[in-house]
């Protein structure tokens, strides 16, 4: 008797299961993004109020405006970026970071950055400052596992057509590309950007 409601238990489990799977798909196979475009900017450090020293680095900042229908909320969403250059030896440099976006209300624009750290050009271009001509960038809009959006800037330089495919499983430098939380940009613009999950 005891085998027969756990069966039981463990059937109506696995329905359940099934229930919740399904319903999470439909929702994924309902939800649509579109990324308006992508953006590739300088800005320079902050200083803040009680900063004792003038702040004088600049960071490359690379933003996307994108936006969502299907769900008036959107509990969780992945913006994947893949960004390439050059360095001073004209060797491909690959960088790739994915922040995850939470509590994405329907109708309105969002936004979303990550940022290459000021050192950058110096240490692996040999330039004093960033070429943002010189910057590809390939942004994927993930959810529920499923890419529901992609967008390309632009070819540059001698990269090949759909370089971001050709480059997916190949080295990456890591560090270098960096989500706001992780930059003194952090506590800026707070309301313009979507908000960054907190682990």
């Amino acid at each position: 008797m005891k085998a027969v409601k756990l069966k039981r238990m463990l059937a109506c489990w696995i329905a359940l299961l099934f229930v919740m799977l399904a319903a999470q798909t439909a929702q994924a196979q309902k939800m649509a993004a579109a990324i308006k475009d992508v953006k590739i900017g300088t800005v320079k450090t902050p200083d803040y109020k009680d900063s004792k020293e003038p702040n004088k680095n600049y960071w490359c900042r690379v933003l996307v405006n994108f936006s969502t229908s299907g769900a008036k909320w959107i509990n969780e969403l992945d913006v994947k970026w893949t960004v390439a250059t050059f360095n001073a030896d004209g060797k491909l440099v690959v960088m790739r970071e994915t922040v995850t976006y939470e509590d994405i209300e329907d109708s309105r624009i969002h936004r979303a950055c990550v940022y290459i750290k000021p050192t950058f050009p110096r240490k692996y271009q040999n330039r004093s400052q960033f070429d943002t001509n010189s910057i590809a960038v390939f942004v994927e809009l993930i959810y529920g596992g499923k890419r529901i959006a992609a967008y390309e800037n632009g070819k540059v330089g001698k990269l090949p057509d759909k370089w971001y495919e050709k480059v997916q499983n190949g080295p990456t430098l890591k560090g270098q590309l960096l989500p706001k939380s992780k930059t003194p940009f952090a506590p800026m613009d707070y309301d313009f950007f979507e908000h960054e999950k907190v682990n």
